[in-house]
């Protein structure tokens, strides 16, 4: 009897705490990012270096949810930039923690060279939740920079409260957007991508985007969308692989390139000692 007393217990703990966080998330108008697979906003990763040359700004969309239901007005939401800091620990012998120290991230995106600025009146009229939606979207105006080809800037961007809204859920408040103008490794490719195209370098990805794009078109995007596909699908991956294969044989036999020291294609190509560009041809 006491261990159903116990069970109840903890039963109506647990449904008020529920009906407690619901009540408190649907007592005013609140916002916050969508959340994913495990409920934080994931940082986004983008690049210029799959659009055209002549592409000097582009806008990305982070979701946003609305918690307290639709209004038939635009509402109008505030964000701002904010520091990045990371942690780092210093351990005794037994693995305990005895320091820290906090250290800014560097590479922050700067208002007006690598993004239109949250306060620009371009930015503000966009920066509204759309009659009758719970589901919308930040939009966020990337620029080109000349300083994008040799390093990607980080953009953390933090939803504040507003004459319209509340915050939501505070995992749920920040996000960051991690861009450039270079090729970076795809957050799609993982442990299947290794098993079908080998390791990851710039040398091979810029490989596989010449491939694909001189088959497809020069508009045909090898992102993370196209990783992903391969991965869900290998036999896109087996199909592809054969082409660049040949590809990599035709760029390492090419005199000029032997000649200019450009082939064989290496991994790092700065350095001579650096592992070669191979696609593996077992699986």
């Amino acid at each position: 009897m006491k261990k159903l007393i116990y069970i109840f217990i903890v039963l109506t703990s647990i449904v008020g705490c529920s009906e407690e966080k619901e009540y408190l998330f649907r007592d005013v108008a609140r916002i916050q990012f969508v959340a994913q697979g495990n409920n934080i906003p994931e940082d986004l990763l983008y690049s210029f270096v799959y659009t055209r040359k002549d592409k000097l700004r582009d806008t990305v969309y982070l979701p946003l949810r609305v918690l307290g239901g639709p209004l038939n007005i635009d509402r109008q939401f505030n964000v701002s930039q904010i520091e990045e800091y990371n942690v780092i620990y210093e351990y005794d012998n037994k693995g305990h923690v005895i320091d820290s120290t906090i250290i800014m991230v560097e590479n922050k995106a700067i208002p007006g060279i690598h993004y239109v600025a949250f306060d620009d009146p371009e930015v503000l009229e966009l920066m509204k939740v759309r009659a009758n939606l719970v589901i919308d979207s930040l939009p966020v105006i990337l620029l080109r920079d000349k300083s994008l080809l040799k390093e990607k800037v980080r953009l953390k961007v933090k939803l504040e409260s507003s004459d319209e809204f509340q915050l939501g859920e505070r995992g749920c408040l920040t996000k960051t957007i991690i861009f450039s103008d270079k090729l970076e490794q795809p957050t799609s490719w993982n442990y299947v991508t290794n098993l079908y195209l080998g390791r990851y370098s710039e040398p091979k990805h810029e490989l596989i985007m010449c491939v694909v794009k001189e088959q497809l078109g020069d508009e045909y995007q090898v992102n993370d969308d196209w990783f992903e596909k391969g991965n869900e699908d290998n036999a896109i991956f087996v199909f592809w692989r054969s082409k660049f294969v040949e590809a990599l044989n035709a760029f390492n036999k090419n005199p000029e390139n032997i000649a200019s020291g450009k082939a064989p294609l290496r991994e790092d190509p700065e350095n001579p000692n650096s592992n070669l560009v191979t696609f593996p041809s077992k699986i």
